[in-house]
């Protein structure tokens, strides 16, 4: 259960930098819109891990048959985590300059969008956790609710902070995932 909380922690990251950016938009924050970026960021994400957990399901993937069968997927399961983590950690390194203006009307479509976008690594994910059996429901019950934690902060951080500290989120959700996935190493595969 512990790295099914890491691993939450470190994809929700990604959507605290995305909606850091449109707290740093804001001259106010809206109760209102705050509830309903949560639901939609934590939403997007839950919906995408579990496409991910069904999608091993799929006839062409074998079942739990052999171990042999078993380990090579585990070892796709440690790359997709891997992969998860170098990819935060470089987006990380971009020194990218945002123009911070204000802006309290949230265009839906976009955001919608960008949710569905920060969104694919909780697909991957839900493949690697497909692969290694574990249960959906500690799954949904550890993302769901730091994702829209992580919602919650990360528009307030933006609207007091601005949009300082996106590049540790970005690392520090990127070493997450990859300490998840040297986790699943020691666990499934040593």
């Amino acid at each position: 259960m512990a790295e099914i909380f890491v691993i939450s922690i470190g994809l929700s990251l990604d959507v605290f930098v995305a909606v850091a950016y449109l707290g740093a938009g804001f001259s106010r924050v809206d109760r209102k819109n705050l509830i309903l970026l949560s639901l939609l960021f934590g939403g997007m994400q839950l919906g995408a891990l579990l496409a991910g957990n069904l999608i091993t399901l799929l006839p062409f993937f074998p079942g739990p048959g052999s171990r042999h069968i078993a380990q090579r997927w585990e070892v796709l399961t440690v790359l997709i985590f891997a992969g998860l983590g170098v990819y935060m950690i470089q987006k990380g390194i971009k020194k990218e300059e945002v123009l911070e203006r204000r802006e309290d009307a949230i265009d839906w479509k976009k955001v919608i969008i960008l949710s569905v976008v920060t969104s694919l690594d909780a697909l991957f994910a839900g493949v690697g956790f497909g692969f290694l059996d574990t249960e959906v429901i500690a799954q949904a019950l550890s993302l769901f609710p730091v994702t829209v934690l992580s919602t919650v902060l990360g528009v307030y951080m933006g609207y007091m902070l601005g949009l300082e500290h996106k590049r540790k989120a970005y690392w520090t959700g990127g070493i997450l995932l990859l300490t998840a996935s040297i986790d699943v190493v020691i666990h499934y595969i040593i």
